[in-house]
């Protein structure tokens, strides 16, 4: 699938003034005066065609800035930020006119979409229809309650059919019958293939609607991958964030927040080596923190980099010559609010290590053994065999199954990567894995 939104190395700074004299003395000497903030700092994430991509993290996270960047109504101060196709924002009353009724905001919001005068008298009706506003449609919207502009702002957003879109806490206010019915045309669109970002404090909601989880904390990512597993983390978060005492918060906002020149500074004054060996120096961690972790991987795309310790540009190698194949996950570690893999050719930190990868450059899945055994199943002829379970192009072996259709697979051990088994096995002597759904379990269970 192609990438129909790409966010690379994105900050957003503003001024934080004490008052209107420092504000005004800053016109005419800007670096003297006011405090910087970075919203968002150095922000790197894709979706594909057909992600559902929730936003999560506290409040002051930066997940609207984000969403607002990237629906081009805020402009980034640095980085990039690339999208394909129209992109539609429904946040409350956002691109609304107070002073203008339900349906002239109708008709506003669809010139400036392109729609000509016919398109728009064809589409209103339908507008008005999901909006559920009735006679309100006239009413100017300065006299609707939250719930109202948010709902005319859903259905104009989603008439429209766009390509891409952004919905931004628009169904945390209004009833729960709305939020069901905005919920099931959200799920229509995903069922089409489109592109969509949902932000919301709803944990359930995200359970129920996304595929992947950017986590962001304080302008910064600290996750980004399949929404189970950065779901989890957030909530074990979110648990220590409520039993937090406020100067404790403020302690942990000052360190997220801090500039990355700072940052940066404060890393390299730390000894934080971890070897391409594998051998890792853990003896002044207090920004590293390793944790081992049992998961299997592939590469993205062959331009990513490979790092001999997390996020150390200066050693670093292209990861071009490694793709199409599967590799085991021994550690992970957190380096500037960023999450990195170990990648080893063998289940173990210091034998056959590749060597460090960003968490959203590589697909990843948990990995676990079931159980040795010594079961029969037989083989439907379809796909392939591989050297390594979720192996790739340069893991078949030995090839495509045709010639082994209906013949005994002695199993001698189960895995699961994510929900999925894989199956070792031998015939006439060969040994190699395949997938779930190329074997015919003759026990029934």
């Amino acid at each position: 699938m192609s990438k129909v939104i790409e966010v690379k190395n994105v900050s957003k700074r503003y001024k934080l003034y004490r008052n209107t004299k420092e504000r005004l003395l800053s016109i005419f000497n800007r670096d003297k005066y006011g405090e910087e903030f970075y919203a968002l700092d150095n922000v790197n994430f894709s979706a594909e065609e057909g992600d559902v991509v929730g936003f999560i993290g506290t409040n002051g996270s930066g997940k609207s800035t984000l969403s607002n960047i990237i629906s081009g109504i805020v402009p980034e101060t640095s980085g990039e930020v690339h999208t394909r196709g129209n992109v539609m924002l429904i946040a409350v009353a956002a691109g609304l006119n107070n002073d203008l009724t339900g349906r002239e905001n109708i008709e506003l919001k669809c010139l400036m979409l392109g729609f000509s005068k016919q398109e728009i008298k064809e589409l209103e009706p339908e507008i008005i229809e999901f909006s559920e506003l009735g006679t309100f449609i006239d009413q100017p919207v300065k006299s609707y309650s939250s719930g109202m502009k948010s709902r005319l702002g859903f259905a104009i957003s989603v008439s429209v059919n766009p390509d891409i879109l952004i919905i931004d806490e628009a169904l945390s206010v209004g009833d729960k019958a709305f939020a069901e019915k905005s919920l099931a045309k959200m799920k229509e669109f995903k069922e089409q293939g489109k592109t969509m970002i949902f932000v919301s404090h709803s944990i359930s909601q995200m359970k129920q609607f996304c595929d992947k989880i950017l986590w962001l904390e304080f302008g910064k990512v600290k996750a980004y991958g399949e929404k189970d597993e950065v779901l989890r983390l957030y909530e074990s978060f979110l648990n220590k964030w409520s039993n937090m005492k406020k100067s404790e918060r403020d302690e942990y906002r000052e360190q997220l927040s801090k500039t990355r020149a700072t940052y940066e500074v404060q890393l390299e004054n730390e000894a934080l080596t971890v070897y391409k060996t594998g051998k890792i120096d853990i003896s002044h961690t207090s920004e590293l923190e390793i944790k081992p972790v049992s998961r299997i991987a592939h590469i993205k795309a062959g331009n990513s980099k490979i790092y001999e310790s997390p996020g150390n540009v200066q050693s670093s190698f292209s990861s071009a010559s490694y793709k199409n194949k599967s590799y085991f996950i021994t550690r992970t570690a957190n380096y500037n609010y960023e999450d990195f893999y170990l990648l080893s050719d063998e289940k173990s930190s210091t034998e056959k290590v590749i060597g460090w990868m960003k968490a959203s450059e590589i697909q990843h899945r948990g990995y676990a053994e079931v159980e040795s055994t010594n079961k029969i199943f037989i083989l439907n002829g379809k796909g392939n065999g591989y050297s390594r379970p979720w192996g790739g192009k340069k893991q078949l072996f030995p090839g495509s199954m045709k010639k082994y259709k209906n013949q005994e697979f002695k199993v001698k051990k189960i895995v699961m990567i994510a929900k999925t088994p894989w199956y070792f096995g031998e015939i006439d002597g060969i040994e190699f894995w395949v997938h779930n759904n190329i074997i015919i379990n003759t026990e029934g269970d």
